[in-house]
């Protein structure tokens, strides 16, 4: 498996996920990526149409054959604007 630094991954979707009153905000990773990805500590920016928001560190996990990366709920206003719509990520894996 190769590993690379730092990854733009365009177009993935916000999505929203709701377990009784918590809600996880998550977007899912293209399989076309995994051979570049890996677990651990990721710096994340997510780049949308007006503006880079700086996510801040985060964990990437396997959700069947799937990466998923959580979004901070802290930033909730920003990922219900972007709800159903894509974004583009800049992952720089973290030593």
């Amino acid at each position: 498996m190769a590993e690379i630094g730092k990854l733009l991954i365009p177009g993935v979707t916000v999505s929203k996920m709701r377990n009784g009153r918590k809600e996880i905000y998550y977007v899912y990773l293209p399989q076309r990526f995994d051979k570049y990805l890996s677990y651990g500590k990721w710096s994340v920016t997510a780049i949308t149409n007006e503006r880079e928001i700086l996510i801040g560190l985060r964990s990437i996990y396997r959700h069947g054959s799937y990466f998923v990366l959580t979004l901070p709920i802290s930033l909730r206003q920003i990922w219900e604007q972007y709800l159903g719509k894509e974004i583009d990520l800049i992952l720089e894996k973290v030593a």
